[in-house]
Order: C-alpha cells, then sequence, then structure tokens
C-alpha cells in the first residue's frame, strides 16, 4: 500500500506479534501490555524530508492495543502477510493526517475503528519538519463517533490540523499519494486524465496542478472563443448573404420610393395643371364671348334702322289696333241699335198681322 512517506518501495515490519526485517533506521512495531501515554521520539537529522513520517502509534486501533511503528525515511508500501495488521496501519496513517473514512473505502464513521469493546482508540503521527516534527493526535470517541485533535500535545481543531498537513503536501486522499488495498480497484478505473492530476498533486510543486487547471480552463475558454468565432463567423456569413439578400430589396425600396415621391410631385402639381387648363379654356371662352359681342354689337349697329321702322310699323300696328277696337265698338254698338230696330219692327210687324187677322174677323 502507498503512503505518504518516501519515494521508493522498501518492506516495513508491521505486525504486533510477527518481526519483519524493515530498513536500518526503521523500529519493528511492538504490542505493549501496560497501556500508558504515548511517547514521541524526534530524531534531530537524517535522511527524512519534509513531511517524511517518523513515527505511527495507536492505542485500541482495529488489531492493536498499543503499537508504535518507527518507518524508514523511505517508506512507500506496506508489505506483510494476512492478518499481521496492515490495514490497521494504513487505517491510522490516514485518520491520522485527517482523512475521511471513506478514503479507505470501508466504514463511513471513525468509530469504527476503535478497537471492538473499547470506548476511545488514539492515533499519533509524528511528520518530520525541519523547523521541529509535527505530531498529530487524534483521539476517538466511539459513543460520540466524534474526534478531538492535538497538535504537538496542544488542543487544536480538525481545520488547522488539515491545514499543517497540507503545508507539507500530504494528501491522502490522492490515490496517487496513499493507496489502501480496499481502493485499488479504484486506482485501476482511473482515466490518464485523473491519473495525471492525481500525480500533479501528488508529486509536483502546489502550484502545478493549479496552473495545470488554469490551462485546462484556459483550453475551455480557448474552445468556447473558438466555437464562438466560429458561431459569430457563420452567423456573420448568414448576416452577409441576408445582406445582399437585402440590399436588393432595399434597392427596391428606394426606387419605389423615388416613384411614389415623383407620384407625390406630380399629384401635388395637377390641381395647377388642371387650373392651368382651365384657365386657358377660360381665356379662349372669353375671347370668343368678347368676340361674339363684338359681333352682337355690330349686328345691333346695323339692326337700328329696321329697329326703327319695327318701331314705327309696331307704332302704325298699335294705331290701326286703337282704330279697329273703336270701329269694333262702333259696330258693337250699331248692332245693338240694329237689333233693337230689329225687335221693334218685329214688334210691329207682329202688331199688324193681329190687327190684320183682327180686320179679318
Amino acid at each position: 500500500m502507498a503512503t505518504p512517506g518516501g519515494k521508493t518501495p522498501t518492506p516495513s515490519p508491521l505486525a504486533s506479534k510477527r518481526v519483519l526485517p524493515a530498513d536500518p533506521p526503521s523500529e519493528v512495531p511492538h504490542k505493549r501490555k501496560n497501556a500508558g501515554p504515548l511517547q514521541s521520539r524526534l530524531p534531530s537529522s537524517g535522511p527524512f524530508v519534509e513531511g517524511s513520517i517518523v513515527r505511527i502509534a495507536m492505542e485500541n486501533f482495529l488489531t492493536y492495543d498499543i503499537c508504535e511503528v518507527s518507518p524508514g525515511p523511505h517508506l512507500n508500501m506496506i508489505i506483510g502477510a494476512n492478518g499481521t495488521g496492515k490495514s490497521s496501519i494504513v487505517c491510522a496513517i490516514c485518520l491520522g493526517l485527517a482523512g475521511k473514512p471513506a478514503f479507505m473505502g470501508r466504514a463511513d464513521k471513525v468509530g469504527f475503528f476503535v478497537k471492538r469493546g473499547c470506548s476511545k482508540g488514539k492515533v499519533e503521527i509524528e511528520l518530520f519538519r525541519t523547523s521541529g516534527n509535527l505530531l498529530i493526535t487524534r483521539e476517538i470517541d466511539v459513543a460520540k463517533n466524534q474526534s478531538f485533535w492535538f497538535i504537538n500535545n496542544k488542543s487544536t481543531t480538525q481545520k488547522v490540523v488539515e491545514e499543517q498537513v497540507a503545508a507539507l503536501n500530504i494528501q491522502v486522499g490522492n490515490l496517487c499519494q496513499f493507496l489502501p488495498q480496499d481502493k485499488v480497484g479504484e486506482f485501476a478505473k482511473l482515466s490518464k486524465i485523473e491519473l495525471l492530476e492525481a500525480t500533479e498533486k501528488s508529486i509536483g510543486p502546489p502550484e502545478m496542478h493549479r496552473y495545470h487547471c488554469e490551462l485546462k480552463n484556459f483550453r475551455e475558454k480557448e474552445k468556447q472563443l473558438e466555437t464562438s468565432c466560429k458561431e459569430k463567423t457563420e452567423y456573420l456569413e448568414k448576416m452577409i448573404q441576408r445582406n445582399e439578400r437585402y440590399k436588393q430589396d432595399v434597392e427596391r425600396f428606394y426606387e419605389r420610393k423615388r416613384h411614389l415621391d415623383l407620384i407625390e410631385m406630380l399629384e401635388a402639381k395637377r390641381p395647377w395643371v388642371e387650373y392651368e387648363n382651365v384657365r386657358q379654356e377660360y381665356e379662349e371662352v372669353k375671347l370668343a364671348r368678347d368676340r361674339a359681342k363684338d359681333e352682337v354689337e355690330k349686328l345691333k349697329e346695323g339692326q337700328i334702322p329696321i329697329t326703327l321702322r319695327i318701331k314705327e310699323i309696331e307704332k302704325q300696328r298699335c294705331d290701326l289696333e286703337a282704330q279697329i277696337k273703336q270701329k269694333a265698338t262702333d259696330i258693337k254698338e250699331t248692332s245693338q241699335r240694329c237689333k233693337q230696330k230689329q225687335d221693334v219692327i218685329e214688334r210691329k210687324d207682329k202688331h199688324v198681322s193681329f190687327l190684320l187677322e183682327f180686320l179679318l174677323f
């Protein structure tokens, strides 16, 4: 199982009952029958690098009552026979470095890692630092499923521990740096991209992965810009084609507008043209009237003698009519007198006839 220690694989003795060969500077883990406070051994010098595991101590943790492991500076893998407690040491490394239980692919609660029958457990991880080794202690309460954290035997919070661990570039959640046995299958499923990112986080400087992420983001933005540029280019081509089509429509529109303006102008001029036509007709009629008037005057002048003659004849006619009237009146009066005389004669004749008849009888 890979661990956040050195770079080359070297077997480490891990079991509590069996002793296996280890690096020359390493110590064999052993069980202690009498439980007591875990003491720290702080080597002041050696080939350790920043963040190397100097010591791992466990109390009431999984299979161990008390166990202490002092790996060498080149710890890279933990190898041992089945049941020797390899996974217990790996779990201690993970939980002691503020890792989550899910990183081991086992229990999801930290209380499950305390030895059965015990109410509390403890894990200590001692990390090498040139400024002074860092001792991280995690006490686990089974009943509360809660952890209590200490740095160099001083109470602290998990967040502070995570910051201290991250400052040493320790990543127990990175399968390229810390690989529990139960996560081997998951590690095998990682894609090349995921392996590259995990490797960058594991062995590269802290800014490498950030730069890589920025490069990916820039590449995504570049793709987006390329896509956007392509779309806008296509859109521009469509707009140019549409503009060409619209250009013809615009030309037809302006041509139509010119015709409409001309029609409007001609419509505005129509009354003047009509007026001019009517005025000319009026002038012509006026001239014709004047000519007719002159002719009438001439005719009138030519009719004066005839008019005088007509007047004279009219006067004679009037005189004759007056005479006729007078004569008619005279005739009427004469007729009346004749009738009267006739009546008298008829009466006389009747009287004569009567007398004759009278005389005869």
